[in-house]
């Protein structure tokens, strides 16, 4: 296990995935090269809003990841970010880690917010992907209400808890606690990547952070900068150090 988590913010154009990629490549190219793990908000390859994601859905792995396999490959990191997801007669709001050799793993969030029902279908089932920063679990925005998504991560051992948002300023509170609370309840580090901006009427919150297996903030990016990111090793020893100060894996029913 080596390396450093990224919590990468920005404002995406909404329904300009072309302009959206190459935010995303600015951002990971400053990057420090021990950056083993970045991961990107919500939809933001297409912007939050329901009707444009709907319309720019692609089947996984396909059009939508080729361009993240590629931005991943050239700054050499795996890489989570937020795509609509055409599959099986569904539409789904995915997270995708890739690499430079592909699709690693697809999540589908569970617990969809609002007018969220109205498009996309739920995901049902957690999904684990091993990586240099050691095994990283997934959840998606609301998800991260619902102590029992981020429990099914902590029964699987996950080091990291990667969540991709679009988290607005009114519950920003909320997110910050979320995070740490997530991180404390499941001994691992929380990574999370916000949007940051105005989207058709949402202002976001920013405040993309890493939490700790101790619940401590380790870094947060600032609420309103545009591509700001909040960065953080990963180390065995504080994974250890956690999990012996508060036994919740051994000691769960």
């Amino acid at each position: 296990m080596t390396g450093a988590l990224a919590a990468c913010q920005f404002e995406p154009v909404v329904g300009d995935p072309g302009t959206n990629y190459d935010r995303m490549d600015e951002v990971t190219g400053r990057l420090d090269d021990d950056v083993e793990l970045a991961v990107f908000p919500e939809l933001c390859v297409t912007g939050y809003d329901l009707d444009v994601a709907a319309e720019y859905a692609t089947p996984v792995p396909g059009e939508a990841t080729d361009r993240l396999v590629a931005l991943a490959d050239r700054h050499d990191l795996h890489l989570v970010a937020g795509v609509p997801e055409r599959a099986d007669g569904g539409l789904y709001n995915s997270l995708v880690l890739v690499d430079g050799s592909g699709v690693e793993a697809t999540y589908r969030k569970q617990f969809l917010w609002g007018d969220e029902t109205a498009t996309f279908d739920a995901g049902t089932e957690p999904v684990v992907a091993e990586t240099p920063v050691g095994k990283v679990g997934m959840l998606v925005c609301y998800d991260l209400n619902f102590p029992e998504a981020a429990l099914d991560y902590a029964r699987r051992e996950c080091d990291v808890l990667a969540v991709s948002a679009a988290w607005r300023t009114a519950f920003v509170d909320d997110w910050r606690l979320l995070l740490r609370e997530r991180a404390l309840d499941g001994t691992c580090y929380a990574v999370g990547a916000n949007h940051v901006g105005d989207q058709r009427g949402r202002e976001h919150a920013g405040t993309s952070l890493v939490a700790g297996p101790q619940g401590r903030v380790l870094d947060v990016a600032d609420a309103a900068t545009d591509g700001d990111t909040a960065v953080a090793p990963v180390t065995e020893e504080a994974l250890r150090t956690a999990r012996e100060r508060n036994p919740v894996l051994e000691t769960r029913r």
